[in-house]
Order: C-alpha cells, then sequence, then structure tokens
C-alpha cells in the first residue's frame, strides 16, 4: 500500500504504518503524524486510532486518521523500533515542553559536564523518521539545502500559534521563513515503491505540506 488518502476507502493497516491527521477546517493540510500502534484493523477516514506519537508528550495516544503510508516491516524491524520506543519512553523527564522540538526535527539534550545524551527531543515528523531510522530507513533528505521554506502561515496550521516567544523555545526563533520538516513530507516520503523507499529518501518540495 502507497500513502493514500482514506477518501478512497477503508484500508487495513499493520503495526506501525505511518498515519496523518489533518488540519481541522483545512482539505488536504496533514498537520500530525504517527505511527500505528495495533496489529492489523481497518480504518476509514475520521477514525480515531492508537498510536505512538509526539504529542507532545511522547506517548501512546490516539489521534484522527485521514492519511495512511506504509513501508512494509519484517517482523524484527518491528521488534526493534518497539524495544527503541520502550527506551526512548524511558529516558524522558516529566515536563512534555522538554521533549518537544519543532525545527530541527529532533535534537539531542545531553548533560552539561560528560556531553552523555540524556534524552532526545522531537517533531511528530522527527520521531516517524527516527523510528523507521532505527531499521536503516532513511525516508527524507533533511539537510536544510534540501528543504523548501516554510512560511509563519504555514506554521500556524501546523502548530495553531503564530511564531513569536512561544516557539522561539522549539526552535523556530526570527520571522521565517524556516526549513522545517513538516508532517505532510513523511506521507510524500511513503507514496514510492517499497524498493525506491528503502534504497533512498525522499526531497520535499513545496506543497508537499499538503496530502
Amino acid at each position: 500500500m502507497p500513502a493514500i488518502d482514506l477518501t478512497q476507502g477503508p484500508r487495513t493497516l499493520s503495526r506501525y504504518d505511518v498515519v496523518g491527521e489533518r488540519a481541522e477546517g483545512q482539505t488536504l493540510f496533514v498537520k500530525h503524524v504517527g505511527l500505528f500502534d495495533e496489529e492489523s484493523q481497518s480504518v476509514k477516514m475520521g477514525d480515531e486510532v492508537r498510536v505512538l506519537h509526539m504529542g507532545p508528550p511522547l506517548e501512546q495516544g490516539t489521534i484522527k486518521v485521514h492519511v495512511v503510508g506504509r513501508v512494509p516491516l519484517r517482523n524484527d524491524e518491528i521488534k526493534i523500533i518497539s524495544t527503541w520506543f520502550e527506551k526512548i519512553v524511558d529516558e524522558y523527564p516529566r515536563l512534555p515542553e522538554r521533549q518537544y522540538v519543532i525545527h530541527p526535527p529532533w535534537e539531542d539534550e545531553c548533560d552539561r559536564n560528560t556531553r552523555v545524551r540524556r534524552y532526545r527531543r522531537y517533531s511528530c515528523a522527527g520521531f516517524v523518521l527516527d523510528s523507521h531510522r532505527q531499521v536503516d530507513i532513511e525516508l527524507l533528505q533533511i539537510d536544510e539545502g534540501s528543504l523548501p521554506d516554510v512560511y509563519p502561515k504555514t506554521i500556524k496550521l501546523a502548530y495553531g500559534w503564530n511564531p513569536g516567544p512561544l516557539l522561539s523555545a522549539f526552535g523556530l526563533g526570527g520571522g521565517g521563513p524556516w526549513k522545517v520538516v513538516l508532517a505532510g513530507y513523511v506521507l510524500h516520503a511513503l507514496k514510492r515503491p517499497k524498493d525506491q523507499i528503502r534504497r533512498e529518501p525522499y526531497q520535499p518540495k513545496e506543497g508537499d505540506e499538503q496530502f
């Protein structure tokens, strides 16, 4: 199953398929992504499904599903991702805002003295990307030279806030534009043949915030 819009009809999902939720009132803009957290289930547009995701906090939670995508994962890869999730959840402090970052899509928080990583901060897209990196699948090119510009109006859609002091704590200082990894990019990375997904990362382009 390539990445699809569930207006095309119900689909049966498997564990750690990628699910996306659209922004309310926006036909195509994908605001959030996570990993489907059931063995197998038929889902339709707008169903609430259980996921692993960076809300924040990083958790097993639920979101509404509008778009879905898949890299077919082997059983051993599913086990690796499951073990990785249990480990990173255990790393976190209790304050959810310390877990979250928008730009870059992930960032290590290290001990000031030893420089040993204490935990890794994520955006929702960064969490999904890093989960696949655990099984050697690089879904996206995320270096800044490969990413399109993202402007304040798009940030408002994605996060519900205007850029400013609040979002600067999550990596969005200044007035933009920024090279942000948006949730929709992940779905476009999955709308490719499975051998290509495993072979090479997708380069996002302007407009890929919609799916």
